[in-house]
């Protein structure tokens, strides 16, 4: 149901500005975040009351505000992507033995869509263009793979706490759901209110001065690869301050108090913490405003089931590091300790994932629909004129050729 939420809003405010579609965005993103907040509360029986109550109200204002909603007519984005596809394989040897339907080499063709159907395959222009559209976005989404395997391990930096001063006794044994709740939710339900709330109305020129969304995700991605080097530091200078040589690692100090631990405040976790969350708190935003505003119509549906697909796919590969990890620890070998070597595991995997999308990203060009399809109109009627009046004049030689031949 999440994955048809976005995709139905954005149909809606097909006709809204620009403006009103990203304040949609970050308002949904904002209640997708709020749900996870009902995790921090233990008792099932609530979060099943308040699931369903909040569940019941949107069926309610579903039906009473039914009539106010657009019923858009979309084709089938699905068989679309495989006829284009599938005429694209098997046309693919023998197209290449033909020129351009812009150069004209059949005799006389009447028009472009003549010469497009004859040379260039059974499609309209607008669905050639949707499909490579949906293979670029698809190449970009596949460079988000960093941004999300680093989501369990970093977003809850809370894992590595009994490790530092107090971390198993602090806050009555609460300070692991304390510093993963500033970490997770504090971008979140601090910037997008305030952003939405107070600074756009006092300032509303800022909005053209927004980072655009490839921009945005290349800054989640720094902002991910601090954290991590953050976390390593603090593990690092913690233990080489503290001399500590052989410490186990992270997950082992869950169940159980060690005596020799890091002697630094274990609040120092939430500078990698927050910076995860702002990280991920950009990558919800920036992902969700680039596939709103590059995916064609009538794809909306399927390329946001692409993203949340590959979604799971990153965040299983992720749990699976993780899982590696904790069956076959890696010992400390002298200043290096489990977790540093954990945390140099996954910032190689980030800079090569940054390094592959700055490539990417200069690689994908924005999609302008207006522009294309004013450009190909405004060549479509030079050609036709300029066949009508070819015709004209081959008409009017042929006139003279033959009174001439009277005479």
């Amino acid at each position: 149901m999440i994955s048809n939420i976005l995709p139905y809003g954005i149909d809606q405010l097909m006709n809204e500005s620009t403006v009103k579609i990203r304040a949609f965005i970050y308002w949904f993103s904002l209640c997708l975040y709020s749900g996870s907040v009902l995790l921090v509360i233990s008792d099932e029986l609530i979060i099943s009351v308040v699931a369903f109550a909040l569940f019941s109200f949107s069926l309610c204002l579903h039906f009473l505000f039914k009539h106010r909603f657009e019923h858009i007519p979309i084709p089938n984005p699905y068989k679309i992507v495989f006829k284009v596809l599938k005429f694209s394989l098997i046309t693919s040897r023998t197209r290449r033995q033909h020129r351009s339907a812009f150069t004209y080499w059949g005799e006389e063709p009447s028009r472009m869509d003549f010469a497009k159907e004859r040379y260039g395959g059974c499609f309209s222009h607008e669905e050639v263009e949707n499909f490579k559209t949906f293979l670029r976005i698809g190449v970009v989404l596949a460079t988000f793979s960093p941004l999300f395997m680093s989501t369990i391990p970093f977003l809850n930096s809370s894992v590595f706490i009994t490790q530092f001063k107090d971390g198993y006794e602090g806050l009555q044994r609460d300070a692991k759901t304390v510093i993963w709740v500033l970490g997770k939710f504090s971008p979140f339900f601090i910037i997008v209110p305030l952003f939405e709330l107070v600074i756009l109305p006092l300032f509303p020129k800022l909005e053209y001065f927004l980072l655009n969304p490839l921009k945005g995700l290349g800054l989640a991605n720094i902002l991910i690869l601090l954290s991590i080097i953050s976390l390593f530091l603090i593990d690092l200078i913690g233990r080489i301050s503290d001399d500590i040589s052989n410490m186990p690692c992270f997950f082992i100090w869950e169940h159980q108090q060690f005596s020799k631990t890091i002697q630094t405040s274990y609040w120092i976790l939430l500078i990698p913490s927050v910076l995860a969350g702002a990280s991920g708190f950009l990558t919800w935003i920036y992902s969700f405003e680039f596939l709103c505003s590059q995916s064609p119509f009538g794809m909306h549906g399927m390329i946001f089931g692409l993203f949340w697909f590959l979604h799971g796919i990153y965040i299983d590969i992720g749990m699976s590091i993780l899982l590696i990890v904790y069956y076959y620890p890696i010992p400390s070998v002298s200043f290096m300790s489990c977790t540093s070597w954990f945390t140099i595991m996954f910032c190689i995997i980030t800079v090569i994932g940054l390094v592959v999308y700055v490539l990417i990203a200069r690689w994908y060009v924005n999609r302008v629909r207006d522009t294309d399809l004013g450009l190909r109109a405004a060549v479509e009627e030079h050609w036709d004129n300029k066949l009508m009046a070819g015709n004209a004049m081959n008409g009017i030689e042929t006139e003279d050729v033959v009174i001439a031949s009277l005479n």
